[in-house]
């Protein structure tokens, strides 16, 4: 048997609200029965004592003839009121009873109501009797001229009393007990309208756990149910973007190393025959050998990168990690000097823009990626006679200047904000004079294995790699790039990285 805590959570809304509902009329009705018994006692009592002052009088009147004359009076009050009175002296013993059954004449009475008349305090008490019926007893003292003779008792019936207290109880127990039946029914209601959300969230994460991606949910119930089931649907999309992702990467990577591969099957196999071969056609296929194998060199090189910035990524979600300031320039040089030999051979002029040290709190091997892949981004797409340029600063970044120089009236303005907000900010800046990105690919250009001109793309030995490097190193440490692209014209990526 599962315990309550184990139970489903529409069955616990549906006790728990039953629950307060009978707790809250049980304590209501309780605190009315009290009261209302408690107010009934009160008048009884006001009532009795009332009664009492009146057979004081009458005995205080007859005092000095207890067995005829008081006896008498005392009689007709309990016709007259139908409570029985007994008038004892000063020491508690009765002079004067009416009841003939069970005479009470010659005896002492312990009443705790006699013992408070006698001490000259009308009191009042409420017992019940062995035959089961409840009494009101009430003591009020005689007092003859001045002085103070006796007391007399009253016993008054309160069973009407008690019978309307019971009346009440019955009632609100029926009053509860129906509430209490509402309550559950009602609770039910609300805690399947309340879980209704929860149950779909659930079906929905059970069908996501077994690998159905395309789940979503309708949301629906309270504001944070309803918030709750669009996260899930992002986190859905996500997955299924993610997982999309995964199976493009994997099928790119695959081809892209079956590439180099099968060249070098196809370029080794014509050296393995019989025939004799020119010793010129050999070289040359050893050298289409040799690129290939850099080619796939580069590819493992760029996955292998990926891979460390993925795990790099998910090592500082969960550890943090500092860093220390860095100068953007220095790096930018270095880089540029490392890519000399390739822009040579390119026939590109590569230059570094003088200025003074530029400071940033990153991690050196992340800007040296991230400026070494668009620098050679620059390089590999700019044709033979053209230049890359590499500029860092601290900030607002030439770009924006140019549009608030340039640019129409809300080009400017938004321009103006921009500038604003990079006012704390560092970057780098590599402008090419190549070929440029046509507008409706700029949006996907650092996605993975991703090329504009996969022909041209080839020609150069990219894999589409090289700016999904930058784009990863960039937001590990807390910036981002900016592309600014015109076809024929050239394009500037911007490097930015908060101070």
């Amino acid at each position: 048997m599962r315990r309550p805590g184990h139970w489903p959570l529409g069955v616990q809304l549906a006790l728990a609200f039953a629950l307060v509902t009978v707790l809250a009329l049980g304590g209501s009705g309780a605190l009315l029965l009290y009261q209302t018994s408690d107010r009934l006692m009160e008048e009884r009592a006001e009532s009795v004592l009332a009664w009492g002052q009146a057979a004081a009088g009458l005995a205080a009147e007859y005092w000095a003839e207890p067995q005829e004359g008081m006896t008498l009076a005392l009689y007709r009050f309990h016709q007259q009121s139908g409570i029985r009175p007994v008038a004892v002296d000063g020491r508690g013993v009765v002079i004067a009873d009416i009841t003939t059954g069970t005479p009470l004449l010659g005896q002492r009475l312990t009443h705790p109501e006699v013992h408070g008349a006698l001490a000259g305090k009308p009191t009042t008490g409420a017992r019940r009797l062995p035959t089961g019926e409840w009494v009101m007893y009430a003591g009020v003292p005689v007092v003859v001229g001045e002085a103070q003779v006796g007391a007399v008792l009253l016993a008054a019936d309160i069973g009407a009393v008690r019978d309307a207290q019971q009346d009440l109880l019955r009632q609100l127990a029926w009053v509860a007990g129906a509430m209490a039946l509402l309550a559950v029914l009602l609770g039910v209601l609300l805690a399947r309208y309340l879980t209704r959300p929860l149950v779909r969230l659930r079906e929905a994460v059970s069908r996501l756990a077994r690998g159905r991606l395309d789940t979503r949910v309708t949301p629906g119930g309270s504001s944070e149910l309803r918030d709750l089931g669009h996260g899930f649907n992002r986190m859905a999309a996500e997955l299924g973007r993610l997982d999309r992702q995964r199976r493009a990467f994997v099928a790119d990577a695959s081809h892209e190393l079956r590439t180099p591969i099968a060249a070098i099957r196809a370029l080794a196999e014509p050296l393995l025959t019989d025939r004799p071969v020119d010793v010129a056609v050999y070289k040359e296929h050893l050298q289409d050998i040799v690129h290939e194998c850099d080619r796939a060199g580069r590819l493992v090189n760029s996955l292998l990168e990926l891979a460390r910035l993925d795990m790099r990524a998910e090592a500082r979600s969960q550890a943090g990690e500092g860093a220390e300031p860095v100068d953007l320039r220095q790096i930018a040089e270095e880089v540029a000097h490392a890519l000399e030999p390739l822009a040579a051979e390119r026939g590109v002029r590569l230059e570094v823009l003088p200025g003074p040290p530029v400071l940033a709190p990153a991690v050196a091997r992340l800007v040296e990626s991230v400026v070494g892949n668009l620098v050679e981004n620059g390089i590999k797409y700019t044709p033979r006679g053209g230049s890359v340029q590499v500029a860092a600063g601290v900030g607002p970044v030439p770009a924006l200047r140019e549009a608030l120089e340039s640019g129409g009236a809300d080009r400017a303005g938004a321009a103006r904000g921009e500038a604003a907000d990079s006012a704390a900010v560092a970057w780098v800046t590599v402008t090419d004079t190549g070929i440029g990105i046509p507008p409706e690919h700029q949006a996907h250009i650092f996605e993975r294995f991703y090329r504009v001109d996969k022909a041209r793309s080839r020609a150069t030995g990219g894999a589409g790699l090289g700016l999904a490097i930058a784009a990863e190193a960039a937001a590990q440490l807390g910036g981002r790039i900016h592309v600014e692209s015109e076809v024929g014209r050239g394009s500037r990526f911007t490097f930015i990285l908060p101070v």
